[in-house]
């Protein structure tokens, strides 16, 4: 039985949904949701492309699946260290196993997801990634991150000595190539001299990459590397720590203890928040296989402290254009 906590709970946490993603017309009660509803517990399972104690990615999208379980008393299963190759049939396992919500928590997962979703029409999956979905039962969630990439492009713009930046991604995602783009964007604001350097790595694991890669780029005297790659790029923080030159904007988590003279800021991505939205839309049975995206308005990420790393005046600019981009007067679209 609900109790009234829980119920002025869920009303609140509907509430702040209809909000972000716009109200959806009135439609047929979802299965899935109405079971859960009755008194079937609601089942999901999480598909990981690393480790689920990676630091970086892969344990943000576990410790959302771990608050999805807390929230909703959920049964949840999850996969690590999952190929491309793999992950149609371990999603075909899930779904055999009656699980109501699949989650591929990395872009890998897109077309897999699609094949999977066609067989199992009943079964709800979702993409952890910017994709637009099957207007049926995948979709996904993703932040906005134009506005993460302008932000740190500004960063970078604004503490560059040598006038030239560098934008490090695991992948050539969508999500990543608009962060990239934003992040030129933003870097040419603050310092219309600026030479940007973008580079993705083709991996999210190749530590080797990532240290060969932020070592390329410091000889081209980059002197400012924001890095958004997972493991490759803890690696590649950690290889930029061995020298004094350089400076880091960080990704996900705040990576300040792998090289605390260096490190801007990171981008505090609420990865675990952003699951749990996704599987409220599941649960309330509003989930239309599409994409979902929250941002700065949705408090869905944040800066890490700055530690003394900006003037009191830079301090200033970047927030006023944090305070711009979140109400819209920046345009941050790609």
């Amino acid at each position: 039985m609900i109790n009234r906590r829980s119920f002025t709970h869920l009303v609140l946490a509907t509430v702040a949904l209809a909000i972000a993603v716009g109200c959806s017309p009135a439609q047929t009660p979802d299965p899935q949701a109405a079971a859960s509803a009755s008194g079937t517990q609601f089942k999901v399972a999480m598909l990981l492309s690393g480790a689920k104690d990676d630091g970086s990615w892969s344990q943000a999208g576990y410790e959302g699946l771990k608050l999805v379980e807390s929230k909703f008393n959920a049964q949840i299963a999850f996969t690590e260290n999952v190929t491309k190759s793999d992950s149609v049939a371990v999603m075909r396992k899930y779904a055999d196993d009656g699980y109501n919500f699949i989650i591929g928590h990395d872009g890998l997962f897109i077309q897999p997801s699609e094949t999977v979703a066609k067989d199992y029409p009943r079964t709800k999956f979702a993409v952890v990634n910017t994709y637009p979905g099957n207007n049926t039962n995948l979709g996904a969630v993703a932040v906005r991150s134009g506005e993460s990439g302008y932000l740190t492009g500004l960063l970078a713009g604004m503490k560059t000595k040598t006038n030239k930046v560098a934008y490090i991604a695991g992948d050539k995602y969508p999500v990543l190539e608009e962060e990239a783009t934003l992040f030129a964007r933003g870097a040419k604001a603050a310092n219309p001299q600026v030479q940007v350097s973008v580079q993705y790595l083709g991996s999210w694991t190749d530590t080797t990459k990532g240290q060969q890669t932020a070592q390329a780029l410091m000889a081209q005297q980059v002197d400012v590397l924001a890095i958004n790659a997972d493991e490759a790029g803890l690696a590649a923080i950690k290889q930029v720590a061995q020298t004094g030159d350089v400076e880091v904007i960080g990704w996900i988590k705040d990576q300040y203890e792998l090289a605390p003279k260096q490190i801007i800021t990171s981008v505090l991505q609420d990865i675990p928040q952003l699951i749990v939205n996704a599987a409220t839309l599941v649960q309330q049975g509003r989930w239309e296989g599409k994409l979902y995206k929250f941002g700065l308005r949705e408090k869905i990420y944040d800066f890490a402290p700055f530690r003394g790393q900006l003037t009191p005046e830079q301090e200033a600019q970047f927030n006023a254009a944090r305070e711009q981009v979140t109400i819209g007067a920046i345009d941050v679209t790609p």
